[in-house]
C-alpha cells in the first residue's frame, strides 16, 4: 500500500498545522513573559510545562523556537533546546545543548570534564545572544532511581540559570511536578507551572476540530465536526498526537479513494492503520 504524491502532500500540511487551543496559548504566553522578564531584568526566571505523552509539550517547544507570534524580543535561533535520556546526566544534556552551536569539532562533556564544559557552554550562550533555554522530557531527573543523580542535574539546573541569567523552560509528563517539592531554590525560580491536559470531549474539542477542517482545502473534513466528533474522541482520548495521525490517515484515503469528503469508512481504515492489526484496541467506527 502505498500513498500517490498528492496524498502525501495533504498529510505534510495536516502535520504542520499548529492549533492555539486555549491551554496551548496560555502556556506560549507564559514563556513570551519569562523570555521578556529573563532578556530584558537578567532574573534567572523559569516556567515548567507538565504535559502527558502526545499532548503536544515537544509542539510547543518548536512553535517558541521558530517564534510563530513573532515576539520582537525573541531573536531567529536564539532558543536553545536539549531532550534530557531516560537515564539523564549533566555530561549528556551539555553535550546536546553544546551540538546545537555547530562546531567544526564539537567539545564532548564526560564526568572528567563537566566543568570545563559549562564554562564552554555560558560562554557560548553569551555569545550567540542566546534568549531561552528549554530542556524537554525533565520528568526524567524525577524518575532517576539515585538520588544523587537528581541533585547533581538540579544544582546543574540552578547554576545555569544563575550563571547566564536566562529562564529556563522544564517540560515533561506530570512527574515533572515533584519540581515543586524536590529543591526550594530551584522551585522558586521555576515558580510558573503551565500544563497541556487531554482534551475533554466538549466545545474546545469541537474548536479544535474545526481548525482542522478549516485548514485542509483539498477534500471536506467538516463531518469530522459534524457528524464524527464523539467517535474521533474516542478513538483519540483526547491526544492531539493521535488526533493528527488520524486526520492526516483519514485525509490521505480519502484523496486517493478520489472523495471529496472524509466518511465514516475513511476514519475505519485510518484507525486500523494507525494502530495496526494486532492492537487490542476496537476500532469505534465499526
Amino acid at each position: 500500500m502505498t500513498y500517490s504524491a498528492k496524498a502525501l502532500h495533504t498529510g505534510l500540511q495536516i502535520a504542520q498545522i499548529r492549533i492555539h487551543h486555549t491551554k496551548f496559548k496560555e502556556a506560549l504566553d507564559g514563556i513570551g513573559r519569562i523570555v521578556q522578564i529573563g532578556h530584558h531584568l537578567r532574573q534567572p526566571v523559569g516556567a515548567s510545562i507538565v504535559a502527558p505523552a502526545g499532548a503536544g509539550k515537544t509542539l510547543l517547544i518548536d512553535a517558541v523556537q521558530r517564534n510563530v507570534c513573532e515576539w520582537p524580543f525573541l531573536r531567529p535561533h536564539s532558543v536553545l533546546v536539549a531532550s534530557l535520556k531516560e537515564s539523564p546526566t549533566v555530561a549528556q544534556i551539555q553535550n546536546d545543548l553544546l551540538e546545537s552551536f555547530s562546531y567544526a569539532i564539537p567539545p564532548r562533556a564526560r564526568q572528567q570534564t563537566n566543568a570545563i564544559l559549562f564554562n564552554v557552554l555560558a560562554d557560548a550562550i553569551d555569545q550567540h545572544d542566546i534568549r531561552l533555554i528549554a530542556l524537554d522530557e525533565y520528568q526524567h531527573v524525577f524518575l532517576a532511581q539515585k538520588e544523587d543523580v537528581r541533585s547533581v542535574i538540579i544544582d546543574w539546573t540552578k547554576r545555569l540559570m544563575s550563571r547566564t541569567g536566562l529562564p529556563i523552560v522544564l517540560s515533561g509528563t506530570e512527574m515533572l511536578r515533584s519540581i515543586e517539592q524536590a529543591d526550594a531554590q530551584l522551585s522558586t525560580r521555576i515558580s510558573s507551572v503551565f500544563s497541556l491536559p487531554e482534551f475533554r470531549n466538549d466545545a474546545e474539542w469541537r474548536g479544535v476540530l474545526t481548525a482542522f477542517a478549516t485548514a485542509v482545502r483539498e477534500i471536506s473534513l467538516s463531518p469530522l465536526v459534524e457528524d464524527y466528533a464523539n467517535l474521533v474522541f474516542k478513538a483519540t482520548k483526547g491526544t492531539m498526537r493521535l488526533l493528527k495521525m488520524l486526520v492526516i490517515e483519514a485525509a490521505m484515503i480519502t484523496i486517493d479513494a478520489g472523495d471529496s469528503q472524509v466518511g465514516k469508512h475513511h476514519l475505519k481504515l485510518a484507525f486500523d492503520r494507525m494502530v495496526g492489526p494486532d492492537s487490542f484496541r476496537d476500532n469505534p467506527f465499526e
